[in-house]
């Protein structure tokens, strides 16, 4: 190889260094100089547009607040157990008939929205055609559903049924009718009421805590079939198209991720009408509070608290042997004692005590007590009640052997009725003092029932034993032997109270229901204070609804919506399982079996005891004796209720809702399922008007 050709080979070789062209023989590595490449120019950063201030959601035109829950409306927060914390704006909270709105600051406390809620939102003339139904909920699950509730985290559909909001439209009907509330004055047209009808996506079991949820809604028709069309917000983000809105452009990204999600799942995203998230709150924003108050009060108090005794026997039935007023010093963790107060949060946002406070328990001993050791049933009152109706349960308390004591409900009882509708009326975020009163209602319980068991047990000196043998013939009392029973509104905080005591074994929840979100609106105990609500409002069902939506984020911080789920299992910290007996009257006036179902289904493990006067969708039905948790249904003739929210307001029969104590051998089965956990239909086949004394 001569020295020319070496040369050009070695030229070759060496190209993509050097950018050799060719091999002439009088060029040297040290001639060749590399091409020289001009640097790029830097592009200027793009600005980076911050997205506007929270307004209303484009989303649904017709309502500001709508669609709801909604993730748009929250912050992120580092501190929260989400991530998240609510950041509703003033813009969004409804305005009265005197131009005054509520303020957002107590529910922007929260770390998510309440699991108790139906998805709400607004298609302008929609039906429920072809929707779920209270009776159709398994067709909410089926992959060809129009509506859709989705758990993100483990992509599993959430059951539910479709209310289209028929309150007011069905109140207004049968106003101008004159058959029924003559005294409501809707002074409204017919068609304008129609047309403020919140489509509502009510789930059947309570959602998890702390998850995000996805809300999708395809092929709802109007009255005459048509498919009802997207609004223009929604339809740029699904169909990608252009708009001059600057809140919709802002949420692409986050849109993006809806579609993708829901494509997943065989949900065309050319299909949907809407769709939005929302995520719940967790767990310690609902519970921290009453647990801590709960485990400071015992932890200083672990034998009971002081009390004192007077005897007051006033309506005593035969076979009682007495009734005894006992009035417990109680910690107090409240701003004050009395009905208004506000829970008193320390330094780090937590309630401490404040001194002590003298609330009462009126006592109930049977003459059988003189015989044998009664066991101890704590005995919770009806709607905005009392503890005196306590006395109601004497005949099954004569028959089985019960010391029953009533308690009030604080936050919840009759002297907490002007706090109640004065938050109603007022600013809704002052609602807060009526769960925050709760709060020291069920610490009251837990003192009680501490206090009296181990008084009962502590030998013949305790005050406590000194008047059952002085005033009422020498009755005892076995503290070991711990129960519940609770009737309607005493049912539905019954279930709080049994996810958070540490004494009471087992209970009975009798006609009870959650969340308040949905019985409101299906109870005929809502009629009174409907009126001087929905009149606050202009009878506009869209403010209400999200008024009631509202609200309930902070009772879930008392009522069982906060507290059923951890009743048997996935216990709150440092509190045993606990078993209990659901008893539901069909077709209740009061309060809508509905209510009952999703607290048998949020509980878990509760079964239908056969044989049934129905199928209950989600409960497994259970012949013979089963030992833990149950529900037993009544059939007392009523007719069917309406499936949509309003009242059984056309049932001109007896109302069902207290009437179990008619039932033969109800007591016999409920005292069973105190002593042994053993529940069992002891009625002639399914319980109705044949087993009725």
């Amino acid at each position: 190889m001569n020295n020319n050709i070496a040369s050009i080979i070695l030229c070759c070789l060496l190209l993509v260094v050097t950018g050799c062209s060719n091999g002439n023989n009088s060029n040297s590595l040290a001639q060749i100089e590399p091409e020289v490449v001009p640097p790029k120019e830097e592009e200027p950063p793009k600005e980076v547009i911050p997205p506007p201030p929270l307004d209303c959601d484009p989303l649904t035109p017709a309502y500001c607040g709508f669609p709801y829950p909604n993730n748009y409306w929250t912050e992120e927060d580092p501190d929260t157990v989400t991530g998240l914390r609510l950041a509703l704006p003033q813009v969004i909270m409804p305005t009265s008939v005197s131009g005054k709105q509520s303020t957002p600051g107590a529910f922007n406390e929260m770390d998510g929205f309440s699991p108790g809620i139906a998805a709400m939102t607004h298609l302008p003339g929609a039906t429920v055609t072809g929707l779920a139904t209270p009776d159709t909920i398994a067709g909410s699950l089926l992959p060809q559903s129009a509506t859709v509730l989705i758990n993100t985290e483990t992509g599993e559909r959430l059951a539910h049924w479709v209310d289209l909001d028929e309150y007011v439209v069905q109140a207004k009907l049968r106003v101008d009718d004159g058959e029924r509330l003559p005294d409501f004055e809707i002074d409204r047209d017919i068609d304008e009421l129609r047309a403020e009808q919140a489509l509502m996506l009510r789930p059947a079991i309570r959602p998890e805590d702390a998850t995000r949820y996805i809300v999708a809604i395809r092929n709802v028709v109007d009255a005459d079939g048509k498919t009802i069309e997207p609004s223009p917000g929604f339809l740029a983000l699904r169909d990608d198209l252009p708009s001059d809105d600057p809140i919709i452009e802002s949420r692409r990204a986050h849109f993006e991720e809806i579609f993708a999600a829901l494509e997943a799942q065989g949900i065309a995203r050319a299909d949907l009408q809407i769709a939005w998230d929302f995520t719940t709150a967790s767990r310690e924003n609902n519970t921290r509070a009453m647990l801590h108050i709960r485990d400071d009060a015992l932890a200083k108090n672990p034998e009971g608290v002081p009390y004192t005794i007077e005897v007051k026997n006033e309506g005593l039935i035969d076979g009682m042997a007495c009734r005894l007023e006992v009035t417990f010093d109680v910690p107090l963790y409240m701003t004050k004692g009395e009905t208004g107060g506000l829970l008193n949060l320390g330094e780090d946002g937590l309630p401490q005590q404040n001194g002590t406070f003298g609330y009462s328990a009126a006592l109930l001993i049977p003459m059988s007590a003189q015989t044998e050791a009664a066991s101890l049933v704590a005995f919770g009152h009806g709607q905005l009640g009392a503890k005196e109706q306590v006395l109601g349960l004497q005949p099954i308390a004569a028959a089985q052997n019960f010391a029953a004591f009533g308690l009030d409900f604080k936050g919840f009882a009759s002297d907490d009725v002007v706090t109640v509708v004065g938050a109603l009326t007022g600013d809704l975020a002052t609602f807060r003092a009526v769960p925050e009163r709760m709060h020291q209602g069920f610490l009251n319980f837990l003192m009680a029932m501490r206090t009296l068991s181990v008084a009962a047990d502590g030998g013949p000196s305790t005050p406590l034993n000194q008047a059952l043998n002085t005033h009422c013939g020498g009755a005892a009392i076995d503290g070991s032997k711990r129960y519940y029973f609770g009737g309607s509104q005493g049912g539905i905080l019954g279930a709080s109270l049994m996810a958070i005591t540490t004494d009471i074994q087992r209970g009975l929840l009798a006609v009870p229901g959650q969340s308040y979100n949905l019985l409101l609106n299906r109870s005929v105990n809502f009629d009174p204070y409907a009126k001087p609500l929905y009149s606050l409002y202009n009878w506009n069902a869209f403010d209400m609804q999200f008024n009631l939506a509202l609200v309930q984020g902070l009772w879930d911080r008392a009522e069982p919506t906060g507290y059923s789920k951890y009743i048997r299992t996935n216990l709150l910290p440092g509190t045993p399982a606990h078993e209990v007996l659901i008893q539901v009257s069909k077709a209740d006036h009061q309060v809508t079996n509905l209510g009952a179902h999703i607290m048998a289904r949020t509980i878990g493990g509760v079964v239908n005891l056969a044989p049934v006067i129905r199928n209950v969708w989600g409960l497994e039905e259970v012949s013979g004796a089963h030992t833990g948790s149950a529900m037993i249904e009544v059939d007392f003739g009523n007719p069917d209720p309406p499936l949509t929210n309003i009242p059984h307001w056309d049932d001109t029969q007896r109302d069902p809702h207290g009437r179990a104590t008619e039932l033969r051998n109800i007591g016999d089965s409920l005292s069973r399922f105190y002593a042994t956990g053993v529940a069992e239909n002891l009625c002639n086949g399914p319980c109705d008007a044949d087993d009725i004394l």
